[in-house]
């Protein structure tokens, strides 16, 4: 944990000081929040300065293909592949606060007394709104694991079989997500759901939970480590997935090469809206279907719609190898918009992913420049947090603010996988 801390007066007491209580508040934090331990947070240190409304730039690692090398083909040479590192905005989007007022008698507690009393409600309710804010960029996902596909949970219930728990594994592999580190988050519906498989039961049996984020923690099954959360995000789909209640069949309209995000899709008939979360899944001229997430809500006109995905087009091992920018989704390649079930429009966000599909940014913050507080940043595990000690002198008080700058994003839609559910 490293921390950097000015004091600007010589009146505070002796063990509660900022960087004393920044400290403590950052451990608290870290006993409470899930989005931290389930996302990609490497990339902190990196944007010391940024403000809220910035935006920086992440890396995205380069991918390659693998050529079938043979000495007699091409004259013997190996296959010089270009290795281009994309990158993706991310939005310097949230400042969260909590500030009290503390008396001198609360200034003289002792640590354990002052945490108990005083700053475990305050980061409790911090972790609560990073991890909403945080959880919501699963819908940035581009997997989809919905109603019509196979082994998935009929009318969008929660995963309650073996079968619809492997159903996930399946999709994860046939995207290709790295084996190591996955993670499976759920709501409570569907953790109720999970209960209801023996084999999970056993699996989730372990000693007792010593802070919230263990208590969140469901254990590890099927290769997925399985947290819970109350804060996941909920979807409602545009009117086209309403009006129909199932999968709606489209065509790409042209030719489209890798990398390409915009696109138009058509039918015989259609009209209504598709919004930001909806899902299309893609036939690649591989013969792969690949999903994708819509990330901007679009209106269709003249039977047609024009969408941005997330990820791009992606996936032909041969593009890498061979260079140029091959066609990957041929023209009138069948484009499905994904329903959901019946009457279902409203659905609960979990998801399966590997923490590489987000970065989850805590900027630090520098010290205020103006007399009259003392200051201290804390940065730990890929969390910073700012505590300012002051005094009111208009209403005659001390006061005691933790704050924080965070930033989210999905930079990476191919590694995740969303498991919608029915609300309620």
């Amino acid at each position: 944990m490293s921390v950097t801390s000015t004091n600007f007066s010589g009146n505070q007491n002796t063990f509660l000081t900022p960087d004393v209580i920044a400290r403590e508040a950052l451990l608290i934090l870290e006993d409470n929040i899930v989005a931290p331990q389930v996302m990609n947070t490497s990339a902190t240190a990196d944007f010391a300065g940024a403000r809220v409304g910035d935006t920086v730039r992440i890396r995205r690692p380069a991918f390659f293909g693998v050529d079938d090398y043979s000495r007699g083909s091409n004259d013997g040479d190996i296959r010089i592949q270009n290795a281009v590192e994309n990158s993706i905005d991310l939005k310097i989007e949230k400042q969260f606060d909590v500030s009290f007022e503390v008396s001198s008698k609360e200034l003289s507690m002792s640590v354990d007394e002052f945490n108990e009393r005083m700053l475990r409600p305050a980061m409790s309710a911090i972790a609560q709104k990073i991890d909403t804010y945080a959880l919501t960029k699963i819908k940035g996902l581009g997997g989809f694991l919905g109603p019509s596909d196979s082994g998935a949970p009929a009318g969008l219930t929660a995963p309650n079989t073996l079968g619809e728990v492997a159903a996930i594994v399946e999709k994860m592999n046939i995207q290709r997500i790295p084996m190591t580190g996955r993670k499976f988050i759920v709501s409570p519906v569907m953790q109720s759901a999970l209960y209801g498989i023996t084999e999970f039961v056993r699996a989730d049996i372990r000693g007792a939970a010593t802070s919230p984020v263990e208590e969140a923690s469901l254990g590890r099954f099927m290769g997925l480590d399985t947290m819970m959360s109350q804060n996941l995000p909920t979807h409602t789909v545009g009117t086209i997935l309403s009006t129909a209640n199932a999968d709606v069949a489209c065509a790409v309209q042209g030719d489209k090469t890798e990398g390409t995000s915009s696109l138009t899709i058509d039918a015989g008939s259609l009209s209504g809206t598709v919004a930001a979360g909806d899902t299309v899944s893609i036939a690649y001229a591989d013969g792969v279907t690949r999903d994708h997430v819509i990330t901007a809500a679009a209106t269709a006109a003249a039977n047609a719609v024009a969408i941005t995905i997330n990820p791009g087009l992606y996936g032909i091992d041969a593009a890498a190898v061979n260079g140029g920018t091959p066609v990957v989704v041929s023209d009138n390649a069948v484009a499905t918009i994904r329903g959901v079930s019946g009457s279902v429009d409203d659905t609960t966000v979990g998801a399966a992913f590997h923490p590489d599909a987000f970065q989850l940014v805590f900027v630090p913050q520098p010290n205020p420049m103006g007399p009259g507080t003392n200051s201290a940043t804390v940065n730990y595990k890929g969390m910073s947090l700012r505590v300012l000690q002051s005094y009111d002198h208009l209403k005659k008080r001390d006061l005691i603010s933790v704050d924080c700058l965070v930033g989210a994003a999905a930079v990476d839609g191919r590694l995740g996988v969303r498991v919608p559910s029915a609300n309620g």
